[in-house]
């Protein structure tokens, strides 16, 4: 446990340190997420379209 609050200090002190790394990682996490809804949306949207053309 101890081990787990030393590294997440180091790396809380490491991302103040360095905030435009920060900013970069929130980017592309926020835009791989984003691609992935799509992805689902278009999945689902698809697949609704073909359920409605076969009725």
């Amino acid at each position: 446990m101890d081990n787990l609050l030393a590294k997440t200090a180091e790396l809380l002190a490491s991302a103040a340190a360095d905030p435009d790394r920060v900013l970069r990682w929130v980017l592309i996490y926020f835009g791989v997420s984003s691609l992935g809804f799509m992805g689902v949306w278009l999945i689902g949207e698809v697949r609704r379209q073909n359920s409605t053309d076969s009725n």
